[in-house]
């Protein structure tokens, strides 16, 4: 969108945006942007929230008063319900199904953190298998051929080496590690829907990101994206793995 602002601009037609990655804006400097630290697929902030989201877009809207661009701003709010230091005001009495808390020690062995998240996947799959049933067979995962735990090998296999071949069909490698991840993670927020109270997005991704196994994979599986000399990979690491939102759990 940044790009085709440009275009519009040289038309003669003000434009302004919504960014939900600041990389992309950053590097394609549109006339105007508000960057909003919302998870993907919400760039108001949260359903039935009108008021909030209203205010968003009024924001980005009164950026068209200023022609002293490339402009951009960041809105100054989290979405109602959460609060800074990935915590929110919600979140009492919202748990995971299971206790999946990651103990101290089992992250310094390879061996021990997958047999740790094999475990965690089980724990998780009778949730899992409750979600889809409650939700009419209908899954979140399924864009790979493979299961929760052959993702992991998928995943971990990456960030052991770099340079192995794609293991999706058809697809390069930085497409097949983020269809695979996200099988994984589709997989575990499922399994935690089963709960039947409500619960935000942002609680899912706090409790995906900061206290499961899976989790703590995808934190090490966006530092090995980044740091190969690929670009597609790198780029993966940056925008696909973990949400801007999320980035706080990567300094725990």
């Amino acid at each position: 969108m940044g790009g085709l602002a440009h275009f519009i601009e040289a038309g003669g037609v003000p434009t302004t945006q919504v960014s939900l990655i600041r990389e992309h804006t950053e590097r394609l400097r549109p006339p105007r942007a508000l960057f909003v630290p919302f998870s993907f697929g919400r760039p108001f902030g949260a359903p039935n929230e009108p008021a909030f989201q209203s205010r968003v877009m009024m924001t980005a809207l009164k950026l068209l008063e200023r022609t002293d661009g490339p402009i951009l701003e960041e809105f100054p709010d989290l979405p109602p319900g959460a609060a800074p230091g990935g915590e929110d005001d919600t979140m009492e009495g919202w748990t995971c199904p299971v206790n999946l808390a990651v103990p101290a020690g089992e992250m310094s062995d390879a061996e021990k953190f997958a047999a740790a998240l094999t475990r965690e996947i089980a724990l998780m799959r009778p949730w899992y298998d409750e979600a889809v049933k409650n939700s009419g067979g209908r899954r979140r995962d399924g864009l790979t051929p493979y299961t929760p735990e052959e993702c992991v090998d998928k995943l971990m296999g990456f960030i052991a080496d770099p340079n192995i071949a794609s293991f999706v069909d058809g697809e390069p490698l930085p497409r097949a590690i983020k269809l695979c991840a996200d099988d994984l993670k589709h997989f575990y927020y499922q399994a935690a829907l089963a709960r039947p109270t409500g619960v935000t997005d942002k609680q899912l991704d706090d409790w995906f990101f900061g206290s499961t196994f899976a989790g703590r994979l995808f934190l090490d599986l966006r530092e090995a994206l980044i740091a190969t000399d690929d670009a597609a990979l790198k780029r993966v690491g940056m925008i696909n793995i973990v949400p801007h939102a999320m980035a706080g759990h990567t300094k725990k």
